[in-house]
């Protein structure tokens, strides 16, 4: 995961594109490459008209969410499971003030900037495992303070200790959340006192010898002008932009390019951000220019394919094109998740081929043990399984889609009751991954939107 550290805690939301939410930081989870983005310090406050960065001890600690946002990807990465959010939110909050000593680590300290939500909010399990679809005013707090609280209580209690992965097994295996709860947890409403007693008592601290005694060894390199330049375009594509933000974008990586023309670091950014804004003959020719400067670049070779791949939508002769990129990039990086991905997709939306071969499902599988926190990748394996009549399998996968009181959530389960009763076309369709070329505006989008919503009261469920 690359994690760009930079600014106060305020540009965090803005980022996300939501100034003003309260958002610390946050992690993206990509095949193609994980990324997160976190303060270096927190806001600035004004006090008789002078800005001071005072403390408060109840704000968000820029240390801590660099720390809960790589614990996310650890989570996802090391130990796949239909994490529900409280646990997800939770478990990341149970690291976030880690304390580092010479020979250990302590966790389990109280998140100071939790302390309002855990003095205010009471224990409510049902609430918290299986939350309404529609949020209320203490859904955040629930998420993240309590699911602090719970993580802490099943993780560190020693009576409580491995409940948690039976409640996710049966999660799993497709379980009700409340089911799951009671078969893991026993008797919850002597769960629920234990935590009210935790809420209100002291937190349970946990002292953990390090495993190894040798101190890891740690690279540190300063931007170079050219990497400094590309910096901030490079944070905004990385974060995901929308088309009038692309071609933005593509105005300032291209007077980028004119005063870096023989960058590495300058023209694969500019690569990016001549994708995003759809303008293949441009990334491409960037990408060629970046692998003659460095054939071992992963990055660009990727870009290459991708761009093979997006042009099959209108040339599908493409696709064989795209797969021997695939290959080249795979070549370079074996345990690169995107490539291997990326070579199942040239056998599964080409219309010329009967039936994916063995070597592309096997492809798939290992993008996805590379990288499991990738929702395409995700959905794409459930619809392998499910057209090899491994329906079981295929729920496990897709366990944390199907878990909750959310439309989509109940849509998804009946129409997995009825491939199971021989009706498979309607799932196999919902699942099955749609061409990465296909481009729809906001008005489609809209459209596409308003279609769900309309299936979703279609099978009976709320929306």
């Amino acid at each position: 995961m690359t994690v760009f550290r930079f600014g106060e805690t305020s540009d965090m939301a803005a980022l996300a594109g939501a100034p003003g939410s309260g958002i610390g930081g946050f992690f993206i989870p990509r095949a193609s490459g994980a990324v997160a983005f976190v303060p270096i310090k927190k806001d600035l406050r004004r006090e008789r008209g002078f800005q001071t960065a005072y403390d408060t001890n109840l704000d968000l600690d820029p240390k801590a969410t660099l720390m809960h946002e790589y614990v996310h990807y650890f989570m996802f990465q090391h130990a796949d499971a239909p994490y529900p959010l409280w646990y997800s939110e939770g478990f990341a909050e149970l690291f976030s003030n880690v304390q580092f000593n010479s020979d250990h680590f302590v966790i389990g300290e109280v998140p100071p900037w939790r302390s309002p939500a855990l003095a205010t909010i009471k224990v409510d399990l049902e609430k918290t495992f299986d939350p309404p679809a529609k949020p209320d005013r203490e859904t955040t707090g629930r998420n993240y303070a309590h699911g602090w609280l719970i993580a802490s209580h099943l993780n560190l209690k020693p009576e409580r200790r491995g409940q948690i992965a039976k409640y996710l097994q049966a999660v799993a295996e497709g379980k009700a959340p409340m089911d799951a709860a009671k078969l893991a947890f026993g008797d919850l409403d002597k769960l629920t006192s234990e935590l009210e007693a935790f809420r209100k008592g002291r937190a349970f601290l946990l002292k953990v010898p390090y495993a190894q005694k040798k101190v890891p060894d740690v690279a540190i390199s300063e931007l170079a002008a050219d990497e400094a330049a590309r910096m901030d375009m490079m944070i905004r594509a990385k974060r995901g932009v929308d088309e009038d933000e692309a071609k933005k974008l593509v105005a300032t990586a291209r007077a980028l390019v004119q005063s870096y023309p023989n960058s590495a670091a300058v023209l694969l950014a500019a690569t990016e951000a001549e994708f995003d804004a759809r303008n293949f003959a441009e990334a491409e020719s960037l990408a060629d220019r970046v692998l003659a400067i460095d054939p071992t670049s992963v990055d660009a070779a990727i870009y290459r394919a991708q761009v093979d791949l997006m042009r099959s939508l209108d040339s599908p002769a493409k696709l064989a094109e795209a797969r021997r990129e695939f290959v080249a990039a795979n070549n370079m990086r074996n345990d690169h998740a995107f490539p291997l991905y990326g070579y199942y997709m040239t056998h599964l939306l080409d219309e010329s081929i009967a039936e994916v071969p063995d070597a592309a499902k096997a492809a798939l599988q290992s993008a996805f043990a590379y990288a499991p926190f990738d929702q395409d990748v995700r959905r794409a394996l459930i619809h392998m399984l499910l057209t090899e009549d491994r329906a079981a399998e295929a729920k496990i996968v897709g366990a944390s889609y199907l878990a909750g009181n959310g439309g989509y959530a109940c849509m998804l389960r009946k129409k997995f009751e009825a491939f199971e009763k021989g009706q498979k076309d309607s799932l196999l369709e919902e699942v099955k991954p749609e061409h990465p070329g296909i481009y729809r505006d906001e008005a489609a989008r809209k459209a596409e939107r308003e279609k769900t919503r309309e299936e979703i009261k279609s099978y009976g469920c709320e929306v």
